[in-house]
């Protein structure tokens, strides 16, 4: 009988332990939070390359006509010749 409650003891102590951990590692991923929103509020737009289908960030394209964008001269001058 003895054995049975020290087994219990031992398995609530785990327990506890346990969330508090659980409850210690949510703290940390609250804080973390907002730090995750600003990074995806500053993400910047993706497009596709016209001629290879590419997708890069807007400020490395190169724009061509009709709001296409290119990611390289190549790809622009062979949609110009085409």
């Amino acid at each position: 009988m003895k054995y049975l409650l020290w087994a219990v003891l031992i398995y609530l102590a785990w327990r506890w332990f346990s969330a508090a951990q659980a409850r210690k590692a949510a703290q940390a991923s609250d804080a973390a939070a907002p730090e995750a929103s600003v990074s995806a509020a500053s993400a910047e737009r993706m497009v596709k390359c016209a001629g290879c289908g590419l997708h890069l960030p807007l400020t490395e394209a190169l724009p061509g006509s009709d709001d296409r964008f290119f990611c390289s001269e190549a790809h622009r001058q062979h949609a110009a010749g085409s």
